[in-house]
């Protein structure tokens, strides 16, 4: 690769809205995009950024997207009980308990620094989008472990390869190979297969992502609100979006979000 892609914050934007819309269109049947999403989205993103990138470029960008997301994801769940500030995007803890956090998160002997800091004022950028690009694909930690860039959203420098950093959220979790991946991607399909074979026909299939949010939005539900955040990550579970589609009426499945909505907002 010759030319460097730069990923200020509106080439971004841009990339995580045409990944997001290729997710709901399912074209993520697990970890990653599949040929026809990735197809797309080298097409799409190549109209606004005029000269179109190689596949690596990009795959390099969703790859440093996922690990950001999967640190941010990682801070969440510890600090479940403890609040969410709407406005930063981020979770709402005082400076005792970030103090604690951090003295447990860092890692002296081996001056490594816990990357859960860079989420103290603020949540990553576009996060609506990478709740749906990541979230139903999301491992906790996994991705966070894999060294690589974690360059911030909002920053000019350009990226061309993926470049080693030996710092990354110290949280032990699961962390899976290439070749686990696959194994575990083969199993999936057969699993699949046998279950689509046997099992008997389906009177009220679950609906896609794409589905659910289009049910979502035909109730006025708002991008960039509240009510759209916890409804897009309500509509990640299979189960969620069949209970959604069960409804009978526009005004029950609303009411169902908003009350869903109430209770994530509980201490």
């Amino acid at each position: 690769m010759d030319d460097k892609a730069v990923w200020n914050k509106e080439n971004v934007k841009h990339l995580c809205d045409i990944c997001k819309n290729e997710v709901l269109a399912g074209h993520r049947p697990l970890w990653h995009l599949n040929k026809v999403g990735w197809k797309n989205v080298e097409d799409k993103f190549a109209e606004k950024y005029v000269k179109k990138l190689e596949h690596l470029q990009l795959k390099n960008k969703w790859d440093s997207l996922k690990r950001s997301y999967s640190c941010f994801m990682d801070l969440k769940n510890m600090a479940t009980r403890l609040g969410w500030d709407e406005a930063r995007q981020t979770v709402d803890c005082d400076d005792t308990w970030w103090k604690d956090h951090l003295a447990r998160c860092h890692d002296p002997a081996n001056s490594r620094k816990c990357k859960h800091v860079q989420f103290r004022k603020c949540g990553p950028t576009n996060l609506d989008s990478l709740h749906i690009m990541f979230g139903s694909a999301h491992v906790t930690g996994a991705s966070a472990s894999i060294p690589g860039d974690l360059s911030d959203d909002g920053s000019d420098d350009e990226v061309h390869e993926l470049e080693k950093k030996p710092h990354e959220c110290q949280i032990v979790y699961f962390a899976y190979t290439k070749t686990q991946e696959a194994k575990i991607e083969g199993v999936d399909k057969i699993t699949t297969s046998i279950e689509a074979s046997s099992a008997p026909p389906m009177t009220n299939p679950v609906p896609t992502i794409a589905e659910a949010m289009r049910m979502v939005k035909e109730h006025e539900v708002q991008e960039k609100t509240a009510l759209m955040h916890s409804s897009t990550l309500l509509i990640m579970k299979p189960e969620l979006r069949k209970v959604l589609s069960l409804l009978g009426t526009t005004e029950g499945r609303l009411d169902w979000l908003q009350r869903e909505h109430e209770i994530k907002k509980l201490p």
